[in-house]
């Protein structure tokens, strides 16, 4: 008798979940990324001055309207981030030119308010945060001259992530606002992000060792413009 309620009750929720609209699609697009360095320690014997740079972002959507109003969504994204400091030891004249790209898995999860404009077009202001792993990347420093003589070789992910010596940790979570605007199945979709997960570690060495008694810390703020094509499966 247990199991008969066990089933019949799993077989309710289900066939609830599924009377209400779904939808799945595809999801792809440019973002930005604004790495922000926040220097600690006992002394700060280098400025980082970090520049922005591009990226893309491409992947799975799903889009479930579990209420009159309410609904959520989920990715599954890859995507690629860009970003450089143009590094200066204060008694030096010269910079250091600073460059990382890195690849990730992103698993974003958000919250959504539907308003219906008519039958067509559809805007959904939307919250929620962005779960992500970093898979593979790579580092390269030089010098800020003609030359542009470089200091040592790339970094690449083996070192990048390594877990003895690494520079970076894997994972990231952020938190995203942002909206969705839907016309018929397609959609425009700006996200803002910001990193709340320090994505450097303890031992940070960059293309050279940091001064003695000086920490790093590294957030990503991220920018993404999105565009969307859904199917409706319900």
């Amino acid at each position: 008798m247990k199991k008969f309620l066990l089933i019949a009750t799993f077989a309710i929720l289900s066939a609830n979940i599924f009377s209400q609209k779904l939808e799945l699609g595809f999801i792809g697009g440019y973002q930005h990324t604004n790495a922000y360095a926040f220097v600690g320690g006992e002394v700060n014997k280098i400025n980082f001055n970090p520049k922005s740079g591009p990226g893309f972002n491409i992947g799975g959507f799903m889009l479930w309207s579990f209420h009159k109003n309410l609904g959520m969504d989920l990715q599954i994204l890859y995507s690629m981030r860009s970003y450089k400091f143009n590094m200066l030891y204060q008694e030096q004249d010269t910079a250091v030119i600073f460059k990382r790209q890195m690849f990730m898995l992103e698993l974003p999860i958000h919250l959504n308010y539907r308003i219906k404009i008519n039958d067509e077009f559809t805007i959904y202001p939307t919250l929620g945060a962005s779960f992500g792993v970093n898979i593979h990347g790579k580092d390269y420093a030089y010098l800020d001259t003609d030359s542009r003589k470089p200091i040592d070789k790339a970094t690449k992910s083996d070192d990048l992530f390594s877990k003895s010596n690494g520079r970076i940790n894997r994972f990231e979570i952020s938190p995203e606002i942002g909206v969705l605007i839907k016309y018929k199945n397609w959609g425009f979709r700006p996200m803002y992000s910001v990193g709340v997960t320090n994505l450097t570690r303890s031992n940070y060495g960059w293309s050279f060792s940091l001064p003695e008694k000086q920490s790093k810390y590294l957030f990503n703020r991220e920018l993404k413009l999105s565009i969307l094509y859904t199917f409706k499966i319900r």
